[in-house]
């Protein structure tokens, strides 16, 4: 092999462990934005939700990683079953007032047959 060879595999070689050097620590800067972020989203929640109360806000502060993001993923659970629940609301509603209308229904029917 000769040196011009030699040398162009060296040089790929070095640009190939450079890029796997740079995108291991691209994905760990990653994972840290997102850990900062969840712990910064965890924090405004108690703030606007709980009204900034010191103590929910000192367990915050002590929560691992991994616990934030269960409490956040907690969180838009909720958040997505509230609003289940307000669409079941309306319909519920819908029904109960198409009974009431049936039964007010069923009775005037009712009261006329009484009274013939």
């Amino acid at each position: 092999m000769n040196n011009t060879t030699r040398n162009i595999l060296v040089g790929v070689g070095a640009a190939a462990v450079i890029g796997a050097a740079c995108l291991f620590s691209s994905d760990k800067a990653v994972e840290k934005m997102e850990k900062m972020i969840n712990r910064k989203r965890a924090k405004h929640f108690v703030k606007d939700k709980l009204r900034g109360n010191e103590k929910a806000m000192s367990v915050v502060e002590k929560l691992s990683d991994d616990e934030v993001t269960n409490l956040l993923n907690v969180v838009d659970k909720v958040t997505d079953l509230r609003g289940q629940v307000g669409s079941y609301t309306d319909q519920l509603k819908d029904a109960t007032m198409e009974f009431k209308d049936l039964l007010s229904d069923k009775t005037e029917d009712v009261v006329k047959k009484v009274k013939k």
